[in-house]
């Protein structure tokens, strides 16, 4: 707002200032959490002025947040939302960042944010409401994420505006430590708990006390809450099932007939997770469980009995206990595998006596949600599950910057928990162990994180099965100038921000094509250009990409999709891979057609490129009139800046070195052989793990078609031929840069040697 304020609005700065200030002191002052909540309740509306709030605290185990605020009527039910980019505030508390969003309806305002946030329209649908504007912030203290504050819908329709974000992030502050304060300093009481509380069920000081009993006799909570402090059960359960939206059953007053039921799964997972099945209706399993929001069982329980849905009821830990014993199987009866049939595996190898597969098991569940949460904060690209059968135990190794390591073993009578574990994930057959199956992941990390992995099951020798994940992480593009030297990035730009043409991104597999195929898309994505991908997955997302992953398993390919693509009127293509002649074919038509096309290719060499596409069967005329570029690469290792070790070459390295960058060594590097010339090695340091190094950077190749290497082209000529005409024209090899690297100090003699040959 600018100029002077008028009366009216100096007077409603002042009634806010006051009403603001007053919540502020009730906050510092409250003795319990369960008094701030009932300061917020009574003046945020008024504060703000809105018609609606919604105050949320994280549920850290379960990755969620659940409502602790609900206004102007406290829903009779809770409301749990996912920490991660679909919802508005998941976005938030993953994100940590305030949301002022003007229509909550407009879903490109929303895909400007993110292009995962949508808004649920059910919720006005349900509430008789209708959302407009929404301001939302994460309340956080000291790094640690307490919840998130959202206000809905101004009184008088205004947008929110920056006083508003203001003292909304001031509120949180205050907010983040007083919650902070309480819940470090006193015993706090868990979610599942403080419906009990507002219910004046107990008071919080009596159910403190009931935690405490509780932890000192190893029993229940519910159970000493029932006995010691005489609360009703009927009570008890109908107000912890309302916590998670489900219904209270008595086992002790209703009968089920589950002794079939049990017996088709595993007792002990009942017994370990304290969920029973009670009975099944067409394709609905019933259960029931201690805690009906922990959902990691469910997929391997439909499986089990071949439903389609599950719904919990919520049922006391002891009653499932006493349940369990009425219907457990009699001594030395059975007890139901999982996994039933021929272990022998592949011909000549030992047979396996495999203990049940128990996908469900806590431990299981456990070890491979780490396991992936450890890879993927580590920056592995890859997890490598290698079971040895019951001769020794399995090995689990990650591929971080291109390279294996070990981190962890996993006991040889646990392994086949883990594997079926990750197929039920990757929805895959837990029953088939003898031929190669694929699958996908899709995880969400602590910290809110989207990740998604393809999983790969390979049967090897022994009747052992190999698990492979490759972790998608979502990312986001790089910027064209930070991964290319200076004299590659100059020169390619000239080249994409042609009208059109094609050009092509070659190297071996986890060379970074794709990384810099975004890269080089993010570098001419302007309002005015239209520009489709399809790609085998998207593992990076941008916004204004109209981006599709093909399915070649239901007819979708690249080619498919470049044929959908030229109907859309596209201005840039990018085709993820041109695997065959078809596919490399439709790009090259499209690029004369006036259309820029971007792909990669997995060659060697630029040079051997422009062979291996003639020699697939393109018309040579067409191909040389459409190529624009080539950009080979590789990636190498990066000396760890902080233990890197420096050393004086021998005169037979610099030679060799000299030698194999060529005549232009002198002009190119400008180093001279002497005491003082100092190149680097690895060493090893607790920063980079011992390894020596810590990530990696790309080297590159560009190959720019001019007039020459196009006639060369028509002619057929060598690659050879080819290479050395693009060098006249500027052109330094993979070697050469990689060599420019060493002397700059950023990698070592090795690992060009074994990127590059050398």
């Amino acid at each position: 707002m600018s100029g002077e304020a008028s009366p009216s609005q100096s007077d409603q700065k002042r009634s806010f200032d006051e009403l603001f200030r007053r919540l502020m002191n009730e906050i510092h002052a409250a003795s319990s959490p369960n008094a701030i909540m009932v300061g917020l309740r009574n003046k945020i509306l008024k504060v703000y002025r809105v018609e609606m709030a919604t105050i949320f605290l994280v549920d850290a185990k379960k990755n969620q947040l659940v409502s602790w605020v609900l206004l102007p009527g406290e829903a009779l039910r809770k409301i749990w939302m996912r920490i991660n980019h679909e919802s508005i505030v998941g976005f938030v508390a993953a994100t940590r960042r305030t949301l002022n969003i003007s229509n909550v309806y407009d879903s490109e305002e929303l895909q400007r944010i993110h292009p995962s946030l949508t808004f649920d329209r059910s919720w006005d649908e349900k509430g008789g409401c209708r959302t407009r504007q929404v301001l939302a912030t994460p309340i956080v203290h000291q790094k640690n994420l307490m919840g998130v504050i959202q206000l809905i819908n101004k009184v008088g329709g205004a947008d929110f505006d920056s006083d508003d974000e203001a003292s909304i992030a001031e509120l949180a502050e205050t907010l983040g430590i007083a919650l902070y304060n309480h819940y470090k300093t006193g015993k706090k009481v868990p979610l599942r708990y403080e419906e009990l509380v507002k219910r004046e069920i107990i008071s919080g000081q009596e159910m403190e006390r009931a935690m405490v009993i509780a932890t000192q006799k190893e029993r229940d909570v519910e159970s000493i809450l029932m006995e010691n402090f005489l609360v009703d059960k009927t009570e008890l359960g109908e107000a912890l099932a309302n916590v998670y939206q489900t219904r209270f059953v008595d086992l002790k007053k209703n009968a089920y007939a589950a002794d079939s039921l049990i017996g088709k799964g595993s007792y002990e997972t009942f017994r370990q997770g304290l969920i029973i099945p009670l009975e099944m209706k067409q394709d609905t399993l019933f259960l029931a469980a201690k805690d009906p929001a922990n959902q990691a069982e469910i997929p391997a329980l439909k499986k089990i009995y071949g439903v389609l849905h599950a719904k919990l009821f919520l049922a006391f830990g002891d009653d499932i206990r006493e349940f369990l014993d009425r219907h457990a199987p009699a001594e030395g009866e059975p007890v139901a595998a999982e996994e039933a049939g021929d272990h022998h595996g592949m011909a000549g190898t030992q047979q396996l006596e495999e203990a049940e597969i128990a996908v469900d098991s806590r431990p299981a569940i456990q070890l491979v949600n780490k396991m992936i949460e450890d890879a993927y904060h580590a920056g592995a690209s890859d997890i490598h599950v290698e079971p040895y059968g019951l001769t020794m135990d399995s090995e689990v190794r990650y591929r971080v910057d291109g390279q294996c390591s070990h981190v962890l073993r996993i006991p040889k009578q646990n392994v086949n928990s883990v594997i079926a574990r990750i197929k039920v994930l990757a929805d895959l057959d837990i029953s088939v162990k003898r031929k190669p199956q694929d699958g996908k992941i899709k995880f969400t990390t602590t910290r809110g994180d989207n990740v998604e992995l393809r999983v790969a099951t390979v049967p090897t020798a022994g009747g052992n099965e190999d698990v492979v994940l490759r972790i998608l992480a979502d990312s986001k593009p790089l910027p064209l100038q930070e991964i290319t030297p200076p004299r590659v990035f100059n020169r390619m730009t000239e080249v994409i921000t042609r009208p059109h043409g094609l050009f092509l991104v070659v190297g071996p597999t986890g060379s970074g094509k794709t990384t810099t195929l975004h890269s080089a898309l993010h570098y001419i994505n302007t309002p005015e250009k239209k520009i489709w991908t399809a790609e085998d997955p998207v593992e990076i997302t941008q916004y204004r990409l109209r981006q599709v992953q093909v399915q070649p398993s239901i007819g979708y390919t690249f080619a498919a999709a470049m044929r959908a693509f030229l109907r859309a009127d596209p201005d840039v293509i990018m085709i993820g891979e041109m695997r065959d002649r078809e596919t490399a074919g439709m790009a090259i038509e499209a690029s004369l057609t006036g259309h820029l096309v971007f792909s990669t290719l997995h060659t060697n060499s630029a040079a051997e490129t422009i062979v291996r596409l003639i020699d697939m069967g393109l018309d040579p005329f067409n191909f040389s009139d459409s190529l624009l570029g080539i950009l080979a690469q590789r990636l190498v290792r990066t000396l760890c800046s902080e233990c890197r070790e420096p050393y004086n070459p021998s005169r037979k390295e610099f030679d060799h070195l000299v030698q194999s960058y060529g005549i232009l060594f002198y002009d190119h590097v400008q180093a001279y052989h002497s005491d003082s010339l100092l190149l680097y090695k690895a060493k090893g340091c607790e920063k980079c793990n011992h390894s020596g190094y810590k990530g990696r950077t790309g080297i590159f190749e560009l190959l720019v078609a001019n007039q020459k290497i196009k006639d060369m082209i028509i002619d057929r000529a060598t690659s050879e031929e080819i290479k050395q005409e693009a060098i006249n024209n500027g052109m330094t090899v993979l070697l050469q840069e990689g060599i420019q690297l060493l002397f700059d100090g950023r990698t070592d003699y090795r690992q060009v040697m074994s990127t590059c040959s050398i």
